[in-house]
Order: structure tokens, then C-alpha cells, then sequence
């Protein structure tokens, strides 16, 4: 009976030790390199539509530069989902987005490290993008908020799977923010809310398939799920 008692002891203590080490993983400081990667790419974009174009509030400067349009990208120049996650049209859209983007991009870039970080940036951004060519005709689609979206959606999954640790922040701060963002896109014009709608669902999406820097094995569910929502997405803003 004492072993007994003994063995469970050390099944107990172990499993608390694990339980501190991957707590100290997901939650220790990690300098956000790819975040502010991601930030001085648009500011010098941004710089460079002035420099080489009209400026970024010109229509032919943005379409050169790999804005998103619905007539140009289904007929082949697709780059233009992801060129035009990384354009701004003016000067406060851009620092809008890169607030937000410095905001919440350390979290997820903590939480999933760097390389599983900056896939659920580019696939959140490209899911935005198809899902907005898919129901806008004839407007450009712009800037990294389909993919600030996708990060928010990595949180949010994140938050359910890591219910214990940051659940309740998740419920009273992010699913708010997201809403409320949300429902602007509804009633302001000139927002392309079915570019942050996909932006949304994208995050998640890549976020369950792809896990938290803990993770090192990946289901094949959730990676078949992965590549149906994409393979639907692709149907719907270009094959159809």
C-alpha cells in the first residue's frame, strides 16, 4: 500500500512538472521578431508606394503593387492574395493595422512560435482575400486586417484548448473585440468585412491544425479539415 501510495505520489508530482514546464513555454517572454518583420515590411511598402507610384491612395499605384481585385486575380495573377495583405491606403489605415498588429502579434507569436505564427498570418490573410473576390465585384481589396483577424482567431482557439490559463480573458476581452470589429464592418462603408469574416475563420482553421509551439504532432483531421476549407474557399473566389 505505501508503494502504491508512492508511485501515485510521483505520477502526481510529475504531471505537475510538466503541466510548469509547458506553462513556462506558451507563457515566457520571446523577443517578437517575426511581428516586427511584419510591421517594417508594410511601413516600407507603404514608403515605396510614394517613392515609386502616386502615393497609396492611387488607384493605379495599389493595383500595381498587388492590390486585390476580383477580375484581376481569378484570371490568373493570384500573388495578389498575398501582395495585397501587406497594403495600406493611407496613412491611417496603415497605423490602425499595425497598432493591432503590435498588439495582439507578440500573444500569438508567443503562443505558436515564430514559423507556426507567420503561416496563420499568411493563410488568415489569403483566406480574407478569397473570401472577399468571392462576394465583391469590382473592388479593391487591401491591408493586413484580414490577417490581424486570423490572429484573433488564433486566440481564440488557443483560449479554448488552454481553457485554464487565459479562458477567461479570452470570453471578456478578445470575443468582444472581435465582435465589435465585427459589426463596424456592417455599417461603415468602405470596410471589407467578408475579407476579415475569412481573415476570422482562417486563423482558427490553421491555428487547430497546426497547434501551439508545444505541439509537434499534427492530426490528420484537422489537416484534411484544413484543406477542405481552403479547397472550398479556392472554389467559391476563383473556380466559380
Amino acid at each position: 500500500d505505501i508503494e502504491y501510495i508512492m508511485k501515485v505520489s510521483d505520477n502526481i508530482n510529475r504531471t505537475n512538472e510538466n503541466k510548469s514546464r509547458m506553462a513556462e513555454k506558451l507563457f515566457s517572454f520571446k523577443k517578437p521578431t517575426a511581428t516586427y518583420s511584419l510591421i517594417l515590411i508594410c511601413i516600407l511598402i507603404f514608403i515605396l508606394m510614394y517613392i515609386l507610384g502616386n502615393g497609396s491612395e492611387d488607384t493605379y499605384t495599389l493595383l500595381k503593387f498587388g492590390a486585390n481585385l476580383d477580375v484581376l486575380t481569378k484570371n490568373g495573377q493570384y500573388y495578389r492574395l498575398f501582395t495585397s495583405m501587406f497594403l495600406h491606403i493611407g496613412i491611417i489605415h496603415l497605423l490602425c493595422n499595425m497598432y493591432s498588429l503590435y498588439i495582439v502579434g507578440p500573444k500569438v507569436e508567443d503562443f505558436f512560435g515564430k514559423w507556426k505564427y507567420l503561416l496563420i498570418y499568411l493563410f488568415s490573410g489569403i483566406s480574407g482575400g478569397l473570401l472577399s473576390i468571392a462576394f465583391n465585384q469590382n473592388v479593391i481589396s487591401i491591408g493586413a486586417s484580414g490577417a490581424i483577424f486570423g490572429l484573433f482567431g488564433a486566440l481564440i482557439y488557443f483560449g479554448y484548448n488552454y481553457r485554464g490559463y487565459i479562458g477567461a480573458m479570452i470570453r471578456s476581452q478578445i470575443v468582444p473585440i472581435v465582435i465589435y470589429n465585427l459589426l463596424i464592418g456592417l455599417f461603415i462603408p468602405g470596410i471589407d468585412m467578408w475579407g476579415h469574416v475569412g481573415g476570422l475563420i482562417g486563423g482558427i482553421i490553421t491555428s487547430n491544425m497546426l497547434g501551439t509551439i508545444e505541439n509537434k504532432k499534427y492530426s490528420l483531421t484537422n489537416i484534411i479539415l484544413f484543406v477542405i476549407y481552403f479547397g472550398f474557399l479556392i472554389y467559391l473566389g476563383i473556380l466559380r
